[in-house]
């Protein structure tokens, strides 16, 4: 099946914290060999994170170099509530882009902090 279909896996002991009063949780999410890029990106709810408030921000802290999906840069679109990957295409000097709908990232797996709102 195309399009997203990350399995969320907590890291660490207890998977949640709270950094003084907000609560983070950091997750991998590996996506499976099916797994294609959509556009606009993947959305991730705070509830998929064992959180109640409402996810502030995402931040990407780690990922496997090994799969094709590499050279992508991800970011959490605040106004879409999405996760994006973004790229340059073949010219480096060119300017970040989002990644092309049904770009292959299967079997690629990220390692987010997820921040709430407070």
């Amino acid at each position: 099946m195309a399009g997203f279909n990350p399995v969320y896996a907590g890291v660490g002991d207890n998977k949640l914290d709270v950094y003084g009063a907000t609560d983070v949780a950091i997750f991998t999410l590996a996506f499976t060999a099916s797994d294609t890029y959509l556009t606009g990106g993947v959305a991730l709810a705070a509830a998929s994170f064992g959180l109640s408030r409402p996810i502030l921000s995402v931040e990407v802290i780690g990922y496997n170099t090994a799969a094709a999906a590499g050279g992508m840069i991800w970011i959490w679109n605040t106004q879409t509530s999405k996760l994006m990957a973004l790229w340059t295409g073949a010219v480096v000097s060119t300017a970040l882009a989002e990644v092309t709908n049904t770009t292959t990232i299967a079997s690629f797996t990220l390692t987010v902090r997820v921040t709430t709102q407070r």
